[in-house]
C-alpha cells in the first residue's frame, strides 16, 4: 500500500491523480486529507481516502496500517512542520518501509523561515529507521496559474525580482513521473523496496532551462499573440497583496468552481491535473513563494539540475509549453 499525504492540496492531488491513471494501482493507493471535498473523485475511483487531523496520533496510526511506502507531501498549512513530524512518528511506529519526501530547493536557506520548514522536516525523515529519498523541487510551473488574472488585467508578469534574475521552473507532471519511477517497477507494479541507488539520496528537481522575468513575459506574449506583454518588477509586498486578494476576484473564483466540478468527475487521463489553479494560496504558501524569490535573487541558487531526466529517462517539459497550453487563461481582456 502506498500512502500520499496532503491529497487536498495541489501537489498531493497531482501525485495521486498521476498514479491513478494506472487502474490496477488504485486499490493500492491511500490518501490523507483534512477536507474531503477535494477528494471525492479519488473515492469514486476506488482510492482509499482518509480524512484526518494531523495532530491526532490515533487517526494517523489507523491511516498507516498496512502501508509500505509514504509520499510525504509537505503542505501549505501554518503548522506543517508539526504535521510532518507527527506523520514521521506514526510511520516509524507502523513499520513503513520507505518515505519519499517532497521538499523544496530552498531548504538550504538559513535566512527564510518558511524555507527552513523544509530542512527541519528533512531532518525528521533522515532520522527514521527506513529507506528514504528526498526530492527538492524548484518552482512549479503550474503555480503560474495564480498569475493568470494579473496577466489578463495588465498584460504583464509580476515578480518580486530584478529582470535578469533567472529561475528554472519544473512542470508538475515531471515531478510526478519521478515519483512513478521510484515506486513502480518496469511492469508498473508497486515495488517492495526502493531501489538501493535511490535510498538516502537527495535529488534536486528543476526544469530544462533557466529563464528570467523578461524571457518569461516574452513566452506569454508569444503564446497569447499580444506583443506588448511586459515584465513588471514588484516589491514583495505588491505580489503578496495580489496573491492575498485572489480569493475575492470574481473571475478567479469562477475558475476555481469550474475546476472543482472537473476534479469531482476526474477521469485521470491526459494529465489533467496540470491544468488546475486548484485553490486560493494560503498565507504560508504566499510566504514560501516570496521567500523563494528573495532567496534566488540573493544567491542565484535556482540552477538546472538534470536529476529528473536522469531518474525518468525522459525530457522535462519547457515552460514555453505550459504557456502555450494555457494561452487562453493569460490573454488580456480587451
Amino acid at each position: 500500500m502506498l500512502l500520499i499525504t496532503s491529497a487536498d492540496q495541489l501537489m498531493g492531488y497531482s501525485i495521486t491523480s498521476h498514479l491513478a491513471q494506472f487502474d490496477h494501482l488504485r486499490s493500492h493507493l491511500r490518501v490523507l486529507c483534512e477536507t474531503k471535498s477535494r477528494c471525492h473523485g479519488f473515492r469514486r475511483a476506488g482510492i482509499d481516502v482518509h480524512q484526518v487531523d494531523y495532530n491526532h496520533a490515533n487517526q494517523l496510526s489507523v491511516a498507516l496500517r498496512g502501508v509500505d511506502h509514504v509520499v510525504l507531501v509537505i503542505g501549505n498549512e501554518a503548522n506543517r512542520v508539526k504535521h510532518a513530524k507527527n506523520i514521521c512518528e506514526a510511520a516509524s511506529r507502523s513499520g513503513v518501509k520507505s518515505i519519499i519526501c517532497i521538499s523544496h530547493i530552498g531548504a538550504v536557506s538559513r535566512n527564510h523561515s518558511s524555507l527552513q520548514d523544509y530542512f527541519q522536516i528533512e531532518q525528521e525523515v533522515i532520522q527514521l529507521p527506513c529507506q528514504y529519498t528526498i526530492l527538492r523541487l524548484d518552482f512549479i510551473q503550474q503555480y503560474f496559474h495564480l498569475w493568470a488574472n494579473y496577466a489578463e488585467k495588465t498584460k504583464g508578469l509580476l515578480l518580486p525580482v530584478a529582470e535578469n534574475v533567472e529561475i528554472c521552473p519544473i512542470d508538475i507532471s515531471d515531478v510526478c513521473k519521478v515519483i512513478e519511477s521510484l515506486v513502480l517497477d518496469r511492469r508498473q507494479q508497486m515495488v517492495r523496496h526502493l531501489d538501493l541507488c535511490h535510498d538516502g539520496q537527495v535529488y534536486t528537481l528543476s526544469g530544462p532551462e533557466l529563464l528570467n522575468g523578461k524571457q518569461m513575459a516574452q513566452l506569454i506574449a508569444d503564446a497569447t499573440g499580444y506583443e506588448d506583454f511586459k515584465f513588471h518588477q514588484a516589491r514583495p509586498m505588491d505580489l503578496s497583496y495580489y496573491l492575498e486578494n485572489l480569493g475575492s476576484d470574481v473571475w478567479f473564483d469562477a475558475r476555481l468552481k469550474q475546476e472543482m466540478s472537473k476534479i469531482f468527475n476526474e477521469t485521470f487521463t491526459n494529465e489533467e491535473y496540470r491544468k488546475r489553479a486548484y485553490s486560493v494560496p494560503t498565507s504560508k504558501q504566499i510566504q514560501t513563494i516570496l521567500d523563494y524569490f528573495d532567496w534566488v535573487q540573493k544567491t542565484s541558487s535556482s540552477v538546472c539540475v538534470p536529476h529528473a531526466s536522469m531518474i525518468t529517462n525522459l525530457s522535462c517539459k519547457p515552460l514555453q509549453l505550459f504557456f502555450e497550453e494555457n494561452a487562453n487563461m493569460f490573454k488580456p481582456r480587451v
